[in-house]
């Protein structure tokens, strides 16, 4: 790749910590030793690109190749419910924010359905599939990002909080010491004074579409989370800048490339070759590209894990509608019978009211209702109830598919290649040896992963012989 003059330097600036006021200062004659810290300034990247080695570059071709292939599929938008929400549930759980993901639904369906919006975890997990939408719809609409915008997208994750769509006015750091404070820390982000040019310039930089696109948004994403630029939700909004640059950028078109669902596979992996990025040389040293190597490569890695996910999970998608119809056939529903036709909406609403099922279908209450019962009877629906008496409709296959997903597992997410059109696999069939097995209470195997002797799975079973 070619080689631009880039202007500013990596470097790091000796910083004074007052544990009694939890700020940082430039330091002063005097100060002690044990205070002191070092905060890491980046690079600009606004005329910067990395010099790959042919691995690397064969690395980036490939999962370009692989993200092209999913613009020729059928339906490519027939997963993206599940797309856009594995993606954001993944992006949280990197945080160590953990949610079922059957619960973020039902959440999710409570705000749409009734307008309930319940505190905790999963409505943190919700705000996160906003500003993952939030960014790919500002790609879509072809607008050049801003500091004003990504502070929106910001406000969008964080909602009421404080701090929420407000650049950071204090020191900030990732992986604090056994005190809490920057000065064991993993990484300390530039000082405030810092902060403003270095968005400019990292805007500068994703705003003038040269070189590939991919690599783009490695780059992109490792300048943002080394700024730093908010007090909290650095990582999710990072991540969501990566939706941005993809759509942005061509690589995908009107659907999410769900990264986040394969880095959070090796997490601890995706931090270290973040904190190996930060390097002090000049501008034009080669240890700077050789510093970002580690991460860039992961990012490649981890491109070409979400464009076989995304593909895989389409076609489960697929599959599962075939089957439906099939059921549907076997208990007498019709093509031209609206509980047929609601098969059709379920990936995009796999949580049904039937006021919900009136509006998808254009249909009056009772035919809304007849259409539920019905495919409640061929055991494609599920009821449950959803707070204050309220009654929902929920496909247990399509919430399954969601969690499984989100943990980008892919064996699980696939049927075999000689599987008949008439049928489809449960989604843990596949990778049985690997996965618990117990009856659940839905009368199904669980697919939590299989314990090791003597313990249990994360729902409690304790291990079971293999057949």
């Amino acid at each position: 790749m070619g080689r631009r003059k880039c202007v500013g330097m990596g470097r790091n600036e000796k910083r004074f910590w007052d544990e009694r006021t939890r700020e940082s200062r430039a330091v002063v004659d005097g100060d002690p030793r044990k205070s002191l810290f070092d905060a890491f300034v980046p690079h600009g990247i606004a005329r910067w690109e990395p010099l790959l080695d042919h691995w690397t570059w064969k690395r980036y071709e490939d999962a370009m190749s692989r993200c092209r292939e999913l613009a020729t599929l059928d339906h490519p938008a027939m997963s993206e419910w599940l797309l856009v929400r594995a993606e954001s549930l993944a992006s949280s759980t990197i945080e160590d924010i953990h949610a079922s993901a059957r619960r973020v639904a039902r959440v999710e369906a409570r705000r749409d359905l009734f307008g309930e919006t319940p505190p905790g975890t999963e409505s943190e997990v919700l705000r996160n599939i906003w500003v993952t939408q939030h960014a790919t719809e500002l790609a879509s609409s072809d607008t050049d990002l801003t500091v004003d915008l990504l502070c929106q997208m910001h406000m969008t994750l964080m909602g009421d909080a404080p701090i929420s769509g407000q650049v950071r006015n204090r020191q900030v750091w990732v992986g604090s010491g056994a005190f809490g404070g920057p000065i064991e820390a993993r990484h300390v982000a530039p000082p405030v004074e810092h902060v403003s040019a270095l968005l400019e310039d990292l805007m500068d930089f994703v705003n003038h579409s040269d070189g590939h696109p991919l690599l783009r948004a490695a780059v992109a994403h490792a300048q943002f989370e080394t700024i730093h630029p908010f007090a909290d939700g650095n990582g999710r909004t990072g991540r969501a800048l990566i939706q941005y640059m993809l759509m942005r950028e061509g690589v995908i078109s009107g659907s999410t490339l769900p990264v986040s669902a394969a880095l959070t596979l090796e997490r601890h992996r995706y931090f270290d070759t973040l904190n190996s990025y930060r390097v002090v040389c000049d501008p034009d040293d080669g240890a700077r590209s050789k510093a970002a190597m580690p991460w860039i490569r992961m990012f490649a890695e981890a491109a070409t894990y979400a464009a076989v996910l995304h593909d895989r999970l389409n076609k489960h998608i697929e599959a599962l509608t075939r089957r439906w119809e099939m059921q549907a056939r076997a208990n007498r529903i019709r093509p031209s019978n609206a509980a047929f036709k609601l098969l059709g909406k379920l990936p995009a609403n796999p949580v049904v009211t039937t006021s919900k099922v009136q509006e998808l279908l254009g249909v009056n209450k009772r035919t809304a209702q007849n259409a539920v019962a019905r495919l409640v009877d061929a055991e494609i629906l599920v009821q449950r109830s959803a707070g204050r008496a309220n009654r929902v409709y929920e496909s247990s296959d399509l919430l399954d598919a969601y969690r499984e997903a989100s943990r980008g597992q892919l064996a699980v997410l696939t049927a075999k290649p000689e599987m008949p059109d008439t049928a489809v696999l449960p989604l843990a069939e596949s990778v049985s040896g690997l996965l618990c097995g117990a009856a659940n209470k839905r009368g199904g195997s669980c697919a939590h992963p299989r314990p090791r002797p003597g313990g249990t799975c994360p729902a409690g079973h304790q291990q079971q012989p293999q057949s």
